[in-house]
């Protein structure tokens, strides 16, 4: 089963049948923030004419290298997503790898989302703003998870809930935002969400991919 997940795009996310792969991988629009999985191997189609790839094996996250580069021909990823298995070249990175187009390997997202769940933002409003915005989404979702998508009307005070909809908006996931903004007691209200911010069934899939993106495009903010 091939996915793709569309980070800015009203269709978040498809099933694709092999003998469609290469029309929808041709197709698709860089700017959606794209990202194509097939047996265990993620294809970022990052700008109109290149890729980068990775996997993840006995729990480390790896980028594919080739000729000293992780930014690899976009034509490139569809022939790695037809043949995922073969015998390729991982390598691990724990932070930014110079000259590679400013790429994040996915273990430092997965190390600052951890630290955005270590904090309290409503006690730690000066610090960088990326940071405080994940951390108050992140807050958000985990509670969203555990206890439904209302949770926040017995538990936090509206500047709260203002703040859970202003990180959703800063990561430019404007139904997050909008849905924030409507909440209710309603269980179906929890569905739309769960539904929304995990795509095939991955906790906050949606919430790493916005914030890969926002590493790269605003690196000043995690200062």
């Amino acid at each position: 089963m091939i996915r793709l997940r569309l980070y800015k795009a009203r269709e978040r996310q498809r099933v694709i049948d092999t003998a469609d792969l290469e029309a929808v991988y041709v197709a698709v629009d860089p700017e959606t923030k794209p990202v194509f999985e097939h047996d265990g191997v993620m294809v970022w189609v990052s700008e109109p004419d290149r890729c980068r790839v990775e996997r993840r094996i006995r729990g480390r996250n790896l980028h594919l290298v080739e000729s000293g580069t992780n930014v690899l021909p976009r034509a490139r990823g569809l022939e790695i997503l037809r043949r995922p298995g073969a015998d390729y070249r991982w390598v691990h990175s724990l932070d930014w790898r110079s000259g590679a187009g400013e790429y994040l390997d996915r273990d430092r997202v997965e190390a600052i989302i951890d630290r955005a769940l270590d904090i309290e933002p409503w006690a730690v409003p000066e610090g960088p703003v990326g940071l405080v915005h994940l951390s108050y989404l992140m807050w958000f979702h985990n509670g969203a998870m555990a206890n439904g998508a209302a949770w926040p009307l017995n538990s936090c005070t509206t500047e709260q809930i203002a703040a859970f909809a202003a990180a959703a908006t800063y990561f430019e996931l404007d139904e997050i935002a909008d849905l924030i903004g409507r909440l209710e007691p309603d269980d179906a209200l929890s569905h739309e969400y769960w539904k929304l911010s995990s795509p095939f069934s991955e906790d906050a899939s949606l919430i790493r991919d916005a914030l890969r993106c926002k590493l790269v495009e605003a690196p000043a903010d995690w200062a």
